[in-house]
């Protein structure tokens, strides 16, 4: 029989979708099985249960483990225990912290044009927060092609540190999920008063499959410290450029044409 914690993790994850049906659908399971599942009923067997956490992006330790844990990896913030964030022990190789990341604290929608989708733009969510002396990122992204009847799907998670130096911001985070390597982005503050966008370029590795390293311009929305979490997971995807509801303040940011003869990639100030 299924666990109360496997119970409530499994519904709570599932309540990021508009329903069970979509789920079932999407995950390629039986309504009536998946449902034995929720109600505690029956246990999924081995090939559903990898099934389940690839589609939701978790492990099995995370599914089964205390439901507060998994609340907190869906909102950015680190579980109990807290783990080490990666690269302190090379600390003293980047600038000492300071209080001038703390206005930068909260939630961002990242945006990048795919390196896998050209003509389509990745729409993720990112958190900066911090832990004691430190600032760490947790990065959210979902490869959804939504205007189109292809199944195409992907979850990646990230998580990382930030600093800053010479003016600039700099994540540098890993892909854990599926092992996909680091991505590196350096933003500069171009603002004048409140945060509302943010510009830089990120340097990543490709999903395909020939694993190519690409780099592109990024851009930063600020959302605020205190969101809706599951609403903004839920605008997460991949959406055209043409026609698509990325707003044109964002879009005018990203795709930034390179005069011909020219090979340098740089971001735009506003």
């Amino acid at each position: 029989m299924a666990t109360d914690e496997f119970r409530r993790n499994l519904r709570y994850l599932c309540d990021l979708y508009k329903s069970v049906a979509d789920v079932c659908r999407r995950i390629d399971i039986n309504r009536q099985q998946f449902n034995k599942y929720l109600g505690g009923q029956a246990e999924p067997s081995n090939y559903n249960l990898r099934k389940i956490c690839d589609f939701f992006g978790v492990g099995e330790s995370e599914l089964y483990g205390p439901h507060e844990n998994l609340i907190a990896l869906f909102a950015g913030a680190p579980a109990v225990p807290t783990e080490t964030p990666p690269g302190l022990p090379l600390n003293n190789f980047f600038p000492t912290p300071t209080d001038t990341l703390d206005k930068y604290l909260g939630y961002y929608f990242a945006y990048v044009i795919s390196p896998s989708f050209p003509r389509y733009i990745i729409k993720s969510i990112t958190r900066i927060a911090r832990e004691g002396e430190h600032f760490v990122t947790k990065t959210y992204e979902r490869i959804a092609i939504r205007d189109s009847d292809d199944d195409y799907y992907s979850i990646n998670k990230y998580r990382g540190f930030c600093f800053t130096s010479a003016d600039l911001v700099y994540l540098v985070e890993h892909e854990y999920l599926n092992n996909r390597g680091y991505i590196y982005t350096s933003l500069y503050p171009s603002f004048r008063g409140r945060i509302q966008y943010l510009n830089g370029l990120v340097l990543g590795v490709s999903g395909g499959s020939f694993r190519r390293p690409f780099s592109s311009p990024i851009v930063f929305e600020y959302l605020g410290s205190d969101i809706d979490l599951r609403r903004s997971i839920s605008e997460c995807g991949c959406y055209p450029i043409e026609n698509g509801p990325i707003s044109e303040a964002v879009k005018s940011r990203l795709c930034v044409p390179v005069p011909e003869g020219d090979f340098n990639i740089t971001p735009p100030i506003f």
